[in-house]
């Protein structure tokens, strides 16, 4: 949500044009003001109004706004959520050698930390 585009103002509006464009959208927002009133409405417009009448939040806002509007370099596409990973050890994987519970799991450890010493020191 751009906090400008919620307001009406432009992004180099003053302060005072922010203020005089609040007022009346939070008159005909407010939830108390009867027909046409919305809650949510009325909560994004003081949320847009504090940050955009604070200059500090201001130009946190603005520089954030800024990121999101950077273009990116082509080849390189969006994080986005995925699955998450399967463990690399669990119970089924290791099911053969021992158990994970009690000193069996604790020998088999300390003998794989042995190899990959022993591996590290022959390759280097």
């Amino acid at each position: 949500m751009n906090y400008y585009v919620v307001l009406g103002v432009p992004q180099n509006a003053d302060t005072d044009s922010i203020r005089r464009s609040f007022r009346p959208l939070a008159r005909r927002y407010h939830p108390d003001a009867g027909e046409g009133s919305s809650a949510e409405k009325f909560r994004d417009i003081v949320t847009a109004y504090e940050t955009l009448n604070h200059p500090t939040r201001r130009g946190h806002y603005d520089r954030t706004l800024l990121s999101r509007r950077a273009p990116r370099p082509s080849g390189v596409e969006p994080l986005t959520a995925h699955a998450a990973p399967e463990p690399m050890l669990s119970r089924r994987n290791v099911a053969h050698t021992n158990s994970l519970d009690g000193p069996l799991a604790m020998t088999r450890l300390n003998e794989l930390i042995d190899e990959v010493f022993q591996l590290w020191e022959e390759v280097f």
